[in-house]
């Protein structure tokens, strides 16, 4: 009966015990997955939207110039010095550098041609052009962009038409589309990305980007409507961002696919649904040995009781000697502040006195140094006790670090000499002092000093120095022990990785050194010495020369 009992309690405390512990980690999980993928979104909208906006503002810039430039040729230049061949000839050789122009013609108000400069005089030639829309346009504008058109060439092209501030002619150049293409087809967008310029009729007035669109879509169309600045359209798979050009004659258009863009979200998902799934495994086997455990616990109750009053009693005891010890240093401080205050006194009253009178003076002296030393001594194992007891602060100050580093061996001291290990310290006397987490570095230092001290064993030797450049302090704490396996080394800084014996090491020191050091805004690193006699493990720490005075004002 109890046993079917004992069966049921299991089941249930495994149950609770697994749900407790992952349907946290599930509502996390999905909060991750749907966060990251807002962000991705949203990444991938302004990415659209820069672009977009940076094609903009190249093509209306190259439009603009070329509409200033023959605007300016026309003010510059009277009807009667363009209708001369050789004068429209050095201009257009002059304009045509650039290599953006085709030709230049000059055309008089009626649409019949005066003279022409280009590769399509056959074309053109004789040929009236006050039938043509653009020209019709120009009348009206005094400048005109026209769309795409064939036109008497029969090959695509736009141009350029200024009326003169007489109206006596018009200025029409025929643009390089090549060039012009150009400046679209320089978009960076993914492999499958797609951008082009239609009018508000959805004809294309350039290849896209791909070659693969000769029309736009029934629900890309929908796109062609009056908007401001960049407008994004989400529809289905695809991204569109759109922008006017051209005083609103033309429409850029970007189109991407979601799905490709989205490569990093993707990537998170399958990670958090690893991490989802192998949690809720470890969850499981945990929830299934906690209960088997505590079930185990409640069976045995009455055979432990006497063993767990004892362990209370132990655990009470405990925490008794570390109230005790924290008493014990409060109490034994204020005599040895005491002792120092009347050491001081007698050291300031012996310097009043006359060698010649007292003749055991610098014994005296020597004793009384001795009293102070051991004082200071006695001082610093009393606040070192009382620094252990309380908690671990974060807060920032001033550190001089070679003052860490000796406070940090003065509790190595005795392991070092039981092993027959010589420390010696290079350290940096004009080491400027640096803003940080003193009690947090000392915990890496301490971890790394042990660390050096495990390599070499007996008879070895460990050298801690440090230096310092503009920006960083630097501490090398180097060994002459095996040193680090190449196979390893960048194995050292995982969690739960470790060289050490079964039950020497958790395999968490230096994962934990290393995030510590990161926090602080420093690096650690590893490497074997070039000689390949022990390992150096570094760590840099920014010189901050901020004071608690700057921080508060």
């Amino acid at each position: 009966m109890k046993r079917q009992h004992y069966n049921t309690l299991t089941q249930l405390l495994t149950a609770g015990f697994f749900f407790c512990g992952i349907i946290p980690i599930f509502i996390i999980g999905t909060t991750s997955i749907y966060t990251s993928k807002q962000m991705a979104v949203k990444e991938l909208e302004q990415t659209a939207a820069q672009v977009v906006q940076h094609r903009q503002n190249v093509i209306n810039n190259f439009l603009d110039h070329q509409v200033e430039l023959f605007s300016t040729i026309t003010m510059l230049y009277p009807l009667e010095y363009l209708q001369q061949q050789e004068h429209l000839n050095r201009l257009f050789l002059t304009l045509s550098k650039s290599g953006n122009l085709v030709d230049v013609q000059i055309i008089d108000t009626n649409g019949d041609p005066l003279t022409y400069v280009g590769p399509f005089s056959s074309e053109v030639k004789d040929k009236n052009f006050k039938d043509q829309s653009w020209f019709a346009e120009t009348l009206v504008r005094g400048t005109y962009v026209s769309d795409i058109f064939t036109g008497y060439r029969s090959t695509p092209h736009f141009v350029i038409a200024l009326i003169d501030p007489l109206k006596q002619y018009i200025l029409r150049a025929t643009i390089n589309s090549g060039a012009f293409n150009a400046l679209l087809h320089s978009t960076q967008v993914d492999s499958h990305g797609e951008v082009f310029i239609v009018n508000k009729r959805g004809e294309l007035q350039a290849p896209s980007l791909q070659g693969q669109h000769n029309s736009l879509t029934e629900e890309e169309l929908q796109l062609i409507r009056p908007h401001s600045g960049t407008s994004l359209t989400n529809w289905g798979e695809y991204l569109y961002a759109s922008t006017w050009l051209n005083h609103g004659e033309w429409l850029l258009l970007l189109k991407m696919k979601t799905d490709d863009m989205l490569s990093s979200y993707q990537e998170h998902l399958l990670r958090v649904v690893a991490v989802i799934a192998i949690t809720a495994l470890i969850f499981f086997i945990i929830s299934i040995g906690l209960s088997r455990f505590i079930v185990a616990r409640i069976a045995k109750a009455d055979q432990e009781a006497t063993d767990l009053d004892q362990h209370m009693a132990h655990i009470e005891k405990m925490a008794n000697i570390g109230r005790l010890a924290a008493g014990v240093a409060h109490e034994i401080n204020n005599p040895l502040q005491m002792i120092l205050s009347q050491a001081s006194w007698l050291d300031e009253l012996l310097q009043d006195e006359d060698p010649t009178c007292l003749h055991n003076l610098e014994e005296y002296n020597q004793s009384v140094g001795k009293i102070k030393q051991h004082v200071s001594r006695a001082s610093k194992i009393t606040q070192r006790l009382l620094g252990f007891s309380r908690k671990i602060s974060e807060e920032q100050i001033n550190v001089q670090i070679n003052d860490l580093v000796e406070e940090t061996l003065s509790f190595l001291d005795k392991e070092a000499q039981r092993s027959n290990i010589e420390i010696n310290l290079l350290l940096d006397q004009d080491l400027p002092t640096t803003m940080t987490e003193g009690n947090r570095l000392q915990q890496v230092l301490l971890n790394l000093i042990e660390n050096a001290l495990d390599a070499v064993e007996q008879d070895g030797k460990v050298d801690i120095r440090t230096s310092h450049d503009n920006k960083t302090i630097r501490i090398d704490i180097s060994d002459n022990g095996p040193g680090i396996e190449v196979e390893v080394l960048n194995k050292i800084w995982n969690p739960f990785f470790t060289t050490k014996a079964q039950g020497k090491g958790t395999g968490l020191g230096l994962s934990i050194s290393q995030n510590i050091i990161h926090s602080l805004g420093g690096t650690l690193g590893a490497e074997n010495k070039p000689d390949g006699a022990g390992a150096i493990f570094t760590v840099k720490i920014p010189i901050n020369s901020m004071t608690p005075s700057t921080l508060l004002g």
